[in-house]
């Protein structure tokens, strides 16, 4: 009787052992360093795929060296500005999805490949004088007929073109400089700004009317 009093003793013991040894997963120890942040992603621009052109419009581009230098320009020129501090990201990516949309939609255009290069050109000017590091050139105010003004210009020389930035009515016009036999010359499709002697004749898609800088 006193062995199987010392069997099942030591068979308790046993049990009482197993089950104490028995532990939850511990957590990782600190010395792993803390999980991997994700910093927030800019947010996505459709970029120009030339392998699928997804229409005409991109399908000009990829076959022209000179539209393909102003989307390697523009592509550069947009993360510059999204990499600046203070930058709001979402209304940059916004506003350069936009564009594509207008670029895209060149395709319609009479004159595609004049609608993609202004278009570019236009973009190009937008980022730039959005950079707090683009010296702005004074602000020239035209005396217009009541009904057609107001009418202000700023006039970056040191663009490539030189651009001439209109706000007419409070909306903004890009224009572009233009061969002109006297005068100053400025235009893009559909809209033109040319001065001469003071006087200045202005055609905005079809309105027409006649200012002075005097």
């Amino acid at each position: 009787m006193k062995l199987i009093a010392i069997v099942l003793g030591t068979l308790a013991a046993l049990v009482v052992t197993a089950c104490g040894s028995k532990t939850t997963p511990s957590a990782p120890s600190s010395a792993s360093g803390p999980p991997a942040s994700t910093s927030p992603q800019s947010p996505a621009v459709a970029s120009l795929d030339c392998a699928t052109p997804a229409n005409p419009a991109q399908q000009l581009v990829c076959n022209d060296p000179q539209l393909v230098n102003l989307d390697h320009r523009l592509q550069a020129a947009y993360q510059q500005a999204l990499a600046r501090p203070g930058t709001d990201q979402g209304a940059l990516t916004a506003a350069q999805n936009s564009w594509t949309t207008v670029r895209d939609g060149c395709a319609g255009n009479a004159d595609v490949r004049t609608c993609v290069l202004e278009a570019y050109e236009t973009r190009l000017v937008q980022l730039a004088i959005a950079d707090p590091a683009t010296v702005a050139p004074p602000v020239v105010t035209y005396r217009c007929p009541a009904d057609s003004g107001p009418l202000t210009a700023q006039f970056y020389n040191q663009f490539d073109p030189q651009t001439a930035v209109l706000d007419w009515k409070g909306k903004q016009e890009i224009l572009f400089i233009q061969p002109s036999g006297s005068g100053a010359r400025y235009g893009r499709q559909g809209s033109e700004y040319w001065e001469h002697q003071g006087e200045v004749k202005l055609d905005f898609n079809g309105t027409k009317f006649v200012c002075s800088t005097h």
